[in-house]
């Protein structure tokens, strides 16, 4: 860049999960950024690789109509969602956090025994009910562990027990799952897809249950319960569909929500991040733009960044547009050997703190964090 042309810089961050959404932390990089170089060009595009801020990568960018409606939380009080709307194309953007999310649920009363996706159900069926032809799900950042059965069931498909009577909701009834019943035609003539950048098979110890139950506040009683609970769950399912949908790819994302929507309405799984990348045209953006940097984050950068997670996905795009990416996190436990493609990787947690009160003055954090890194890229950029 030469000193005659003003600083450019991308912010392409995914969410601080419960702490800083991505579009706050654009508005923050986007006033530091000006306060130092008050010519400087910069282009907000807030991201999420399908779980929390996913409706809102598409909203923010004029990508999608904003509609709300209130539904059943993973614990069956109403929450407040939203998903886009493309009337032109019929397509929704439903985000499953909106309604069946960790954070809806005061972390005392965590328990995947008993939460379910009901809502994120009621948010797709207020989306058929506009007309949609293609539904765009992501998952992520899901307190349930319920194979998605919750929402399969607020769609219209019955999900028995052995006396031809609807399961209950949780992640635990379903172990008394024995059939399931005939799907709504009208289901199988939508397209879905499942935007998510999680691998995890459905069961064993890469599964739903054992990676990410612990961290939905199930003990190890309650794991050995959720896991037989799955387990039965896809046996039903491949006595149904003929698929052995708990062997795939992905099938454990949100809870196993992925491999009820595989299984049962042929769903396609997508990297959240290729959904809102072609969405976005951020391939476009960097090409026809002279971007001097990108700036992309998220809460945690460790040994799971380096698997496709949305910040190094970032930094790849940026080294095949040879632009240098500026990773921002709040936790930092990896080396930045560990992931070359980043230029540089600043934590905004410069000393000791526990993590309530580093959550708790994230927005803080990253201004004083942002204050020191952009004079330093102003200064290397002239």
């Amino acid at each position: 860049m030469s000193s005659s042309q003003p600083l450019s810089i991308l912010l392409a961050p995914d969410s601080f999960k419960g702490s800083l959404d991505a579009s706050q932390f654009c508005q923050i990089a986007t006033q530091v950024i000006h306060s130092i170089e008050p010519n400087a060009e910069v282009f907000s595009r807030p991201m999420s690789d399908g779980g929390e801020g996913f409706v809102e990568s598409f909203t923010y960018a004029d990508a999608g109509e904003p509609k709300s409606i209130w539904v059943a939380g993973p614990l069956g009080k109403k929450v407040k969602a939203s998903f886009a709307w493309q009337a032109d194309s019929l397509t929704a953007i439903i985000e499953m956090a909106q309604a069946s999310g960790i954070t809806k649920v005061p972390r005392a009363d965590l328990n995947p025994l008993n939460t379910h996706t009901y809502g994120t159900g009621q948010i797709i069926e207020a989306a058929i009910e506009l007309g949609a032809k293609k539904i765009i799900l992501g998952l992520g950042g899901s307190a349930t562990n319920d194979g998605g059965a919750g929402a399969l069931m607020a769609l219209g498909i019955p999900l028995l027990d052995s006396e031809d009577k609807p399961i209950n909701l949780g992640g635990s009834a379903l172990k008394s799952l024995c059939k399931i019943g005939e799907i709504p035609p009208h289901l199988l003539d939508i397209e879905w897809e499942i935007a998510c950048d999680v691998t995890n098979p459905l069961l064993g110890e890469d599964g739903a249950t054992q990676v990410f139950g612990p961290q939905k506040g199930a003990n190890e009683a309650q794991l050995e319960i959720l896991e037989t609970a799955l387990t039965n769950y896809a046996n039903v399912l491949e006595q149904h569909t003929q698929k052995a949908i708990h062997l795939e790819e992905g099938a454990g994302a949100a809870g196993g929500m992925a491999a009820g929507f595989m299984a049962l309405l042929n769903a396609k799984l997508t990297p959240g991040f290729d959904v809102i990348n072609a969405t976005l045209k951020l391939d476009e953006l960097l090409t026809n733009k002279q971007i001097d940097y990108i700036f992309t984050g998220e809460g945690r950068f460790d040994s799971q960044t380096r698997f496709g997670k949305l910040p190094l996905r970032m930094a790849e795009l940026g080294h095949q547009h040879q632009v240098p990416t500026i990773g921002i996190c709040g936790s930092l436990t990896c080396s930045v050997e560990e992931l070359p493609e980043f230029k540089a990787i600043f934590s905004i947690v410069n000393k000791i703190m526990d993590e309530h009160e580093a959550m708790g003055n994230a927005p803080y954090l990253l201004q004083q964090t942002l204050l020191s890194v952009v004079p330093l890229l102003t200064k290397l950029s002239k």
